[in-house]
């Protein structure tokens, strides 16, 4: 009978918390504004039928500022700790021009973006220009956190890490027209980003 009335008065005396949204939201502040803005979609049919979508997220230098940010918000971090991250995402937007997509194809097996020889060839065009073929294609794990910041993120979809060498002009790419191709036998999905568009 002492042992029930311990775990009792351990569980009154506990904490309670009740599950809710991450403050701020996943849809307002200075990260959703720049997650949004170099954020593009596109939906290939045909008839009615679902060919591929495709939502790709260009992690340009001011989306990862905004993404640390929030996490540092969401988390408590430390300044050290966020500074931590901080200069590892510049280093990172240094080395590579990175893209976050998510990839949804009719036909399972053609979704096969991190494979030497799949069904498809990605391409970054710059100012009408095809640059370098891409560096790395990684399958990411959407894990929770991923999903909060990217709404779109799906159990029904693939999420790939798409990185190309960053690019060399005078001006950054986040200035420049450019477009992130993904053409196969299936479909030719085009996202088209210019400076100063929403």
């Amino acid at each position: 009978m002492k042992r029930t009335s311990c775990l009792l008065l351990a569980l009154v005396g506990g904490c309670t918390w009740f599950a809710r949204s991450p403050q701020p939201s996943t849809t307002e502040g200075a990260w959703a504004e720049q997650r949004d803005r170099y954020t593009r979609e596109c939906k290939v049919y045909n008839v009615l039928s679902d060919v591929v979508f495709a939502t790709a997220t260009y992690q340009a230098p001011s989306v990862r500022i905004a993404r640390v940010n929030r996490l540092a918000e969401w988390k408590g971090m430390l300044p050290s700790e966020r500074e931590v991250l901080l200069s590892k995402e510049h280093a990172e937007g240094l080395e590579f021009e990175e893209f976050l997509l998510s990839f949804y194809t009719d036909n399972r097996g053609a979704n096969d973006l991190a494979t030497d020889h799949g069904t498809w060839r990605v391409a970054l065009v710059v100012d009408s220009k095809e640059q370098a073929p891409p560096v790395k294609i990684d399958l990411v794990r959407a894990d929770p956190t991923t999903q909060v910041l990217y709404p779109y993120v799906s159990d029904f979809y693939r999420l790939y890490r798409i990185r190309f060498p960053h690019f060399p002009g005078d001006r950054p790419l986040a200035e420049l027209p450019f477009t992130l191709l993904i053409a196969g036998a299936p479909a030719r999905v085009e996202m088209e980003w210019k400076p100063g568009s929403p």
